[in-house]
């Protein structure tokens, strides 16, 4: 997708939000300050964005709080067949250009081996895997709340709809498996009980620390690599053909999940005991049962009914997973030390304001433009864009006042 082409889809979306949008309706994307001169870094974010939009073209959403206008009015411009026929067009130009070379560069570094001798290594490595360098890291730094914040925040572009993309992955009719997943589903839904629905437990935690919790509310403020995780699994689950994959990505989540969940349980009790932290205390009990049963239930007897060709796709599904989750925890790190670091020097400030401006400019490092201070995410704001130079790639700043 070129420029011009992406700066269209970007008009597109906008008329599509309307004005004073519900925060589920706002589809914008930071296309307007795009030219040829434009670093790739800022480009690939906003494409990102954009494909983020189609993929959530397919979801039913509802806003959870109150707006301005007609909801029906807003449904019908957000749902209008022809701008959903648009979009499709367009997340198949977007995942050409954004996730197939990511999938075949997995493909290419992919070992030949058995799926069974695949996830025997697998288990061991996770099992033995260092403490988060994230959270061993906020551990002793004495202003971990907003990089905390700003974690939750990231985490949200998936996390308060889960499990609905991986729900697109259980229709149809494929035997015995189909009805393992199904249960795995039912379970991320709460068992048909709201309040034990896990986006439902996740808001409950937001709430804890003073967040947004309406889904899409801090579109705004996603760095690009939380929004390639967004767009890798929506990849997978959204494409039927990426069937074996998703397995894939089921058996590398939910075991990792196991230990990941845990940290952050005992992240959050130990430095947050009034915050609601159920939903990493859910996830790190039911994981093992559900890693257990995508291996038993769903891999097992896929690669013996259908031979080793699908066991490599099974592969490929858990690396390109675990490559788009190890990217974003790399950066979380980076980023939050990079903003310390700019503290220290006397160029930024910690704290999250009620209200940030979705139109504020989108700044990457390498493109920062003019604005007198720059949000970063959930962490704080740069009192000199300047400093933001020297941050990772893949961070975004918002323009404020």
């Amino acid at each position: 997708m070129n420029l011009s082409e992406l700066t269209t889809l970007g008009d597109l979306l906008r008329e599509r939000s309307g004005v004073s949008p519900a925060h589920v309706y706002d589809t914008r994307i930071d296309d307007r300050r795009l030219h040829e001169t434009t670093p790739d870094s800022l480009i690939s974010h906003v494409k990102h964005q954009a494909l983020m939009r189609c993929y959530q073209s397919r979801f039913v959403l509802l806003p959870s709080a109150t707006f301005e206008g007609s909801l029906l009015d807003q449904m019908r411009r957000h749902y209008d067949p022809f701008v959903v026929a648009d979009l499709d067009r367009a997340q198949v130009a977007l995942e050409q250009t954004l996730i197939e070379p990511l999938a075949r560069q997995t493909a290419e570094a992919m070992q030949p081996q058995s799926c069974a001798r695949y996830i025997e290594s697998m288990l061991k490595a996770i099992a033995n895997s260092p403490p988060s360098a994230f959270l061993t890291w906020l551990d002793g730094n004495e202003n971990r709340l907003h990089h905390y914040r700003n974690f939750l925040i990231q985490s949200s572009a998936d996390l308060l709809a889960e499990a609905s993309a991986s729900a697109l992955g259980v229709i149809g009719e494929f035997g015995p498996p189909q009805s393992a997943l199904f249960r795995i589903l039912i379970d991320e839904f709460g068992y048909g009980v709201h309040d034990k629905k896990h986006s439902v437990l996740y808001r409950r935690t937001m709430r804890g620390f003073q967040l947004n919790e309406e889904y899409n509310g801090y579109w705004h403020l996603f760095d690009t690599p939380a929004l390639v995780v967004h767009n890798v699994i929506h990849y997978l689950f959204q494409n039927p053909r990426n069937f074996f994959r998703q397995i894939g990505f089921l058996l590398y989540a939910e075991t990792s999940y196991q230990k990941s969940t845990g940290e952050h349980y005992r992240h959050i009790r130990k430095f947050y005991p009034d915050v609601d932290a159920t939903y990493f205390g859910e996830h790190a009990h039911i994981d093992i049962h559900h890693s257990q049963m995508v291996l038993h239930e769903v891999v097992e007897p896929l690669v013996a009914k259908f031979g080793e060709e699908v066991g490599t796709e099974i592969i490929l599904g858990a690396e390109l997973t675990k490559a788009a989750f190890a990217a974003a925890d790399a950066h979380m790190l980076a980023l939050s030390q990079a903003f310390d670091a700019a503290v220290t020097s006397g160029e930024a400030h910690y704290g999250l304001p009620s209200s940030i401006d979705p139109s504020g400019i989108c700044a990457a490092p390498d493109a920062i433009g003019e604005s007198q201070k720059l949000q970063i995410g959930g962490i704080g704001w740069l009192t000199n864009p300047a400093a933001f130079a020297t941050f990772p790639s893949g961070s975004i700043g918002r323009g404020c006042e």
